[in-house]
């Protein structure tokens, strides 16, 4: 088998693009959703804080 070449596959370089753009794809729906949900807590949380008041309450000493 001295004289075998390897034949290279044709569709190994838009298979790498395709890898490659899905994963910056995923990962900018990923990006989107993460700041989606932190607005919506941040929402939320401005709502609980107009309802809600904070109440302090200081250790005795001695």
């Amino acid at each position: 088998m001295a004289g075998h070449k390897h034949d290279t596959n044709p569709d190994i370089g838009p298979a790498f693009t395709g890898l490659i753009g899905g994963a910056i794809l995923i990962g900018a729906i990923l990006y989107g959703i993460v700041l989606w949900t932190n607005a919506r807590f941040a929402e939320h949380h401005k709502e609980e804080g107009k309802k809600a008041s904070i109440t302090v309450v200081a250790p005795s000493v001695g």
